[in-house]
């Protein structure tokens, strides 16, 4: 029997030290500066689209870095259900889990508030209102259908996903100028979700020890998830088109559609899939689960690298 406790009240002391309020990050009255670039080029790809003129790069970046925004509180809306049901799994039972898990729920909820106060600000400030996913309960929904053990490791994924973006494209940038507050949303965001990854990972240990022979399944469901994932980065990505093309008030060729079509979908994909799947802790943490889950995870990623 696995002995995790005083794993999870490390991650409650850890959560409380990296704690964050909402209103001192972003206060409901920002007022974005639309003069920089949000995300990095390397998550959005869009310096090197020669048709386009300076000015709509940088919308172009804005428009990807609020449909970044707007992805995780769109994909949030699932993992907020999966912290509540797995603590709920510890009613009357383990205190110290339970109380990890329920601070893992309501960090969750901040950090879809954080997201959706962001989206707000930006359709203030920009040129048009952009057009964004509206269906995260019906995704939510298919995502939770999954088994618990299959979510918890797609949702290590995005987690460190998270972090691999920050490590490298906003600490570890010294070429960009990047907007300061996008970064230090990106910052405390990963701060939070650096926690839930260890709980996602002892609650998947929790799991197997009970379970040994669901990883198979569940490893199965992980690349299902991948998929539905890519069909709903698609989906955003064809929203991004149409508010790039009323933002510069000029309809792009068949030619250009195409490659804007091509060169964001590879920098989604990638951004989104590919770097998740190879973040060295995200191997690390499939290793430790089983040797079987790193190798099946090592031959699946190819198919998300970018050429």
């Amino acid at each position: 029997m696995l002995n995790q406790t005083s794993e999870y009240q490390s991650c409650i002391q850890s959560s409380e030290k990296v704690s964050w309020r909402l209103d001192e990050l972003l206060p409901r009255d920002t007022v974005l500066d639309f003069s920089r670039r949000f995300l990095s080029d390397a998550l959005t790809c869009t310096e090197a689209i020669a048709f386009l003129s300076d000015e709509e790069r940088l919308m172009l970046n804005h428009i990807r870095s609020n449909s970044y925004a707007h992805l995780f509180l769109f994909l949030e809306e699932y993992a907020v259900a999966l912290a509540a049901q797995r603590a709920s799994l510890e009613l009357h039972g383990n205190a110290t889990h339970m109380r990890a898990l329920l601070r893992f729920t309501e960090e969750e909820l901040k950090h879809q508030q954080l997201f959706a106060r962001f989206t707000s600000a930006f359709a203030r400030g920009f040129k048009v209102i952009p057009a964004l996913l509206d269906n995260h309960i019906e995704v939510a929904r298919a995502i939770m259908a999954k088994s618990n053990l299959g979510v918890l490791i797609f949702n290590l994924h995005l987690e460190l996903m998270t972090q691999q973006h920050y490590l490298e494209t906003v600490r570890g940038n010294k070429t960009e100028a990047l907007d300061p507050l996008f970064c230090d949303l990106l910052k405390h965001h990963w701060l939070e979700e650096a926690q839930h990854a260890r709980l996602d990972f002892l609650e998947a240990q929790k799991i197997l020890a009970r379970e040994p022979e669901a990883l198979d399944a569940a490893l199965t469901e992980y690349g299902e998830l991948l998929q539905a994932l890519r069909g709903t980065l698609n989906a955003q990505l064809a929203l991004d088109l149409q508010t790039l093309e009323r933002a510069v008030g000029r309809a792009f060729t068949p030619e250009e559609r195409k490659h804007l079509a091509e060169s964001q979908e590879r920098s989604y994909i990638w951004g989104f899939i590919g770097m998740g799947m190879k973040a060295p802790l995200f191997l690390s943490r499939l290793r430790a689960l089983s040797p079987i889950a790193e190798q099946r995870i090592l031959e699946l990623a190819p198919t998300y690298y970018c050429d």
